[in-house]
């Protein structure tokens, strides 16, 4: 009997937890009908933790947060429920929200996936298959639209390559030029250094002309009184040898005309 007692306490336990779980649900409806989504949200959380199986609760929350424009919440909540249901109606449906909320955040491959997943879950899903075909158009125009601002970038890249080489080029002219201008003053300076040590040297060996002392003319040596005297009485005797000579002379050539008159 105790027994028996038991077993309807629990089933009664039950069954009133869960008509809590479901009012807490219908709660959270009332407020996302009238858009307030946090309301909602704190509503269907309330539910999930009475009743984590209670897969109209985690369903109804993926909505919310789609409708909060909260994508990646959304996608998360939604693929959890298509993951654990047996309902292969839930299940397409779930996968097909999970879709709808990569679509929204331009995840187009996870979108892609979740739509084929609908598919498999539901054959006849139709919407799916609709949605599946625009998530890979949409795909292929990310990747156009990706690739071409890729090539845009690589121009810009190359562009800017250019630019800095051709900068580089023309500081390493400017620097070419700059140092054979420096090459050329100094070369002009070396030149004006060196003429004008030209022209101190040339000054320089003008002042040292200047400058230098005459030479000397040789002074005459002082003569004694008595060379003085040998010297005048040397001169004398030579003079009157002269005479002596001249005189001779003129007596031969006086004697030579008086013989030849004579003869």
């Amino acid at each position: 009997m105790r027994l028996i007692v038991t077993s309807i306490l629990i089933i009664l336990s039950n069954l009133a937890f869960s008509q809590t779980a479901r009012e807490l649900v219908r709660t959270g409806n009332e407020a996302y009908k009238i858009d307030s989504i946090n309301q909602a949200l704190e509503s269907y959380q309330k539910a999930m933790d009475l009743d984590p199986k209670l897969e109209e609760a985690v369903f109804n929350m993926g909505d919310a947060y789609f409708k909060a424009d909260k994508y990646a919440d959304a996608a998360k909540t939604f693929n959890q429920v298509a993951q654990t249901t047996q309902n292969k109606q839930l299940k397409s449906d779930a996968y097909f929200n999970e879709g709808d909320a990569h679509m929204q955040a331009q995840k187009f491959e996870d979108a892609i996936n979740a739509y084929k997943n609908s598919m498999r879950a539901k054959p006849e899903n139709n919407k799916a298959r609709y949605n599946y075909e625009y998530a890979r158009k949409m795909l292929k125009e990310q990747q156009k639209q990706e690739q071409e601002n890729k090539d845009d970038q690589d121009k810009k890249d190359d562009k800017k390559d250019d630019q800095k080489d051709q900068d580089k080029k023309d500081q390493d002219k400017d620097k070419e030029d700059d140092q054979k201008d420096k090459e050329d003053k100094d070369k002009q300076d070396q030149n004006k250094d060196d003429q004008k040590e030209e022209g101190d040297k040339d000054e320089n060996k003008g002042d040292q002309d200047q400058e230098k002392p005459q030479e000397q003319q040789p002074q005459p040596s002082q003569m004694s009184k008595a060379d003085a005297e040998r010297l005048l009485k040397a001169m004398e005797e030579n003079e009157k040898k002269t005479r002596e000579k001249v005189a001779l002379q003129k007596a031969r050539t006086k004697s030579k005309k008086k013989s030849d008159k004579d003869w």
